[in-house]
């Protein structure tokens, strides 16, 4: 017979079985992050420059070189962006940031929940699985009891930091026939 007692020595259990097989599982997923080209980031952790590295390839596409070196060398430049450029947000939002890194995390203690309700790839090695979570967080349901609008605002900040670290990048600039700023005499 169960009884209360039983009960809960077995949610215990189950639950310390349950976190010490998703820490296990989980801490061969996250890519590794790249160097810094130099830069010492002060908000990206080694997670989450990981993660950006197979996000940012995604999000710029044919926008990145086509040449693999200069490929990679434009992701690093895009995170040392994003770090610059988070760095010098208000607090309030860097706490938003972190929270959206906390996500995507898959080495991150309860990640399963986060991955099944918002759709984050377990692994990062497929582009077409990424960019179909960056798409499901785009055509979210704002009227979601469980996720809200929370998702879109997510895929936005995420889509927008990115952009903005390549775009204002003067490699970038051929791509989109930009000339430069204009220069004050």
């Amino acid at each position: 017979m169960l009884t209360r007692r039983k009960l809960f020595k077995l949610g215990a259990v189950s639950g310390v079985t349950l976190l010490t097989i998703e820490t296990f599982h989980a801490s061969l997923e996250i890519p590794p992050a790249p160097e810094g080209l130099g830069h010492s980031f002060e908000f990206l952790t080694p997670v989450d420059r990981g993660i950006l590295s197979k996000i940012t390839p995604v999000i710029l596409a044919e926008a990145l070189p086509e040449s693999n070196e200069e490929r990679v060398l434009a992701i690093k430049e895009v995170i040392v962006g994003w770090d610059i450029a988070v760095s010098g947000l208000q607090p309030l939002t860097q706490q938003e940031i972190r929270k959206l890194f906390l996500v995507m995390d898959s080495n991150f203690i309860f990640s399963l929940t986060p991955r099944l309700l918002t759709g984050v790839p377990g692994a990062w090695d497929d582009p077409s699985e990424i960019d179909d979570c960056l798409n499901n967080w785009r055509l979210s349901d704002p009227e979601s009891l469980i996720t809200g609008n929370e998702l879109r605002i997510g895929y936005m900040g995420m889509v927008e930091l990115t952009m903005a670290s390549w775009y204002t990048n003067p490699r970038s600039w051929d791509f989109c026939s930009y000339g430069g700023p204009p220069v004050l005499f």
